[in-house]
This record gives C-alpha cells, sequence and structure tokens, in this order.
C-alpha cells in the first residue's frame, strides 16, 4: 500500500488519499479494494491528535459535507424537513421503522440526536439492541441520506435539559400523555386501557423525555437529480477518521 498526501485548500480539511495495492491494511471489504483508492478525511483542528501529517488537503469531500450540512440543517429547522426514518431491532428480530425528528447534529462528534417517550418501544429496541439505521429524502433536491450506527440514551443532564429547553409547547405535550406511543387505547373488552404503574414509572413529563444519540460508523449520499445520479459511502473508523468509496447509483 503506498500513500500520496493531496493538498488542497477547501473548508478546512485535511485529506490522505491511499493508493491500495492487493489491498493490504485497509481494512475495507474485498468488492471495493479493487477501486484502488482510500480517502482519510479528518478537519484541521484534529490532526495533532490523529497524528496526521501534510499541509491542508482535500479533493471532493463535498458530499460528505453534504450529508452533515443538511443533517445540521434538519437539526436547526432551516430545511424542508426534519423527519428522518429510524430503524431498529424489534423483539422479534425484525425491523422496527418509525419517523423521528433530529434535534442535534454533530459532524465532529459524528452523531446524530432525537427524542422520545423514554417508555417507549424504540427505548426497549435499543437497550436490547443498540444497532440502528435510518433514511432521508428530501423531494425537491432529490437526494438521499442513509446513516448506520448504534445508538445511546443520553443521561447527561446539561445535555437534556438543552435539548428540552428548544422544544416548542406542543412538542413538549407529547410526554404529557398517560400512555406512551403505540399502546392500545383500549383492552379487547372494550375498557380504556391504563399504563402498568410498576412504581418505577415515570411521572412527570421531564421524566418521560428521553434524549437518543447515535454514533454514526457510516453515512451515504444518493443525489439522483440529474441524469447521472451520483452515490458515495462513508464509513468511520476507530480513530475516528472517514474512508469513502464511490458507488454504482
Amino acid at each position: 500500500m503506498t500513500r500520496r498526501v493531496h493538498q488542497a485548500d477547501k473548508g478546512n480539511f485535511v485529506r490522505l488519499i491511499i493508493s491500495v495495492n492487493n489491498g493490504i491494511g485497509t481494512g475495507l471489504p474485498a468488492p471495493w479494494l479493487s477501486r484502488g483508492r482510500v480517502f482519510l478525511d479528518r478537519p484541521l483542528w484534529s490532526l495533532a491528535r490523529v497524528g496526521a501529517t501534510g499541509g491542508l488537503a482535500m479533493d471532493d469531500l463535498q458530499y460528505l459535507n453534504g450529508i452533515w450540512n443538511r443533517l445540521r440543517s434538519m437539526a436547526d429547522g432551516s430545511a424542508p424537513s426534519a423527519a428522518i426514518q429510524i430503524a431498529t431491532v424489534s423483539s422479534t428480530g425484525s425491523p422496527g421503522l418509525r419517523t423521528v425528528i433530529v434535534r442535534e447534529a454533530s459532524f465532529e462528534e459524528a452523531t446524530v440526536s432525537f427524542i422520545t417517550d423514554i417508555r417507549s418501544t424504540k427505548i426497549k429496541d435499543i437497550r436490547r439492541d443498540p444497532r440502528v439505521s435510518a433514511i432521508s429524502y428530501e423531494l425537491e433536491s432529490r437526494v438521499q441520506i442513509k446513516l448506520a450506527g448504534t445508538a445511546a440514551i443520553v443521561d447527561d443532564k446539561d445535555a437534556r435539559h438543552a435539548v428540552w429547553e428548544r422544544l416548542k409547547p406542543h412538542s413538549r405535550k407529547q410526554f404529557e400523555r398517560d400512555l406512551p406511543s403505540g399502546i392500545s387505547l383500549y383492552s379487547s373488552d372494550g375498557t380504556p386501557m391504563g399504563w402498568e404503574d410498576d412504581g418505577a414509572s415515570p411521572k412527570e413529563p421531564y421524566d418521560r423525555f428521553a434524549l437518543v444519540s447515535i454514533s454514526v460508523t457510516s453515512a451515504e449520499w444518493l443525489d439522483v437529480s440529474t441524469e447521472d445520479h451520483t452515490r458515495y459511502a462513508f464509513y468511520r473508523d476507530r480513530q475516528p477518521k472517514w474512508r469513502s468509496i464511490r458507488l454504482s447509483p
């Protein structure tokens, strides 16, 4: 494996372009190795920490930037929609799919956050198996974003409080319900259902509020707005660094 550092000033990123010979040391699956290059990208502020060398460098990380710019705009409300579909692994092993609203997105931490009721099925799924995937498609731009990673319930009090304070009244109101979402309102005999209280079930809306953070390990960008569709996949290792590959759309 040989390495070439390409230098280009764009967005204060560093890109190490690795020319692959036989795929040794790349950690990528065999079908991708024939494509010949692996891109390792990091913001300049991380150089000292990860030990990267070379000057300002970046080729076309515009697609990874596009993913995170889109996610950030969903979180701050400037995107046409903040909705994204999240899939968890259900208790039966089948996918559990639902729509959530992106509340936070951080490229530096590679995390995306959403809120839910702590009593919800998705929380049970995440506690049992933290693997999740997500997908979003914007009709106007005709761009699809896919994410995969692991989800965790945020315990940090300051982080939870900050998100709670930004919620609009109608978003807070969902946590006032006696029943969590997805629970049948009536039993088989037609009587109203009640939440089974074992003494530990949260009573206050804020205590029912859960902030969930997804640690993103892979992301995909698919643009079908032109005749020549564009698709890129990005993979993050434990450094963390991003590896990218262009895919057939």
